[in-house]
């Protein structure tokens, strides 16, 4: 028992070498593994998800309407005094929002084209 050799302890390879009688291969030194790679870290936002103002939105898009079917006479009043409530719900309920201010700049402007229109129309059936 005593004369075997645990398995990397004391043992020699290849021992007809031609360069030298004496070389050694770091067996002494346990053998060292590379540092395992570092994990990827997460990138985490700490911002809150935006919410959006959906009567200001509504206001915007029924005051752009609007003011596209200005020339119609009674249906254009309704659109944009509805476009103005929108407008000013979305601007009361997040303040100096910027599609409650375009909806009620545009409600508003199309509100007063179709007063011109209107007094326009009733000029022109009364004049017939």
């Amino acid at each position: 028992m005593e004369d075997k050799e645990l398995y990397g302890q004391n043992q020699q390879y290849n021992q007809n070498q031609a360069y030298g009688t004496n070389q050694t291969y770091n067996q002494g030194q346990p053998y060292q593994q590379p540092y395992p790679p570092q994990p990827a870290r997460a990138v985490v936002y700490d911002t809150m998800p935006m919410k959006n103002n959906n009567v200001a939105i509504a206001g915007l898009i029924i005051g752009i309407f609007s003011l596209l079917g200005c020339w119609v006479p009674f249906w254009n009043l309704i659109l944009s005094v509805a476009g103005i409530v929108c407008s000013a719900i979305g601007l009361a309920h997040k303040g100096r929002s910027g599609m409650a201010i375009g909806g009620l700049v545009t409600s508003i402007i199309a509100l007063l084209l179709a007063i011109v229109v209107t007094i326009i129309y009733f000029a022109a059936i009364a004049y017939t």
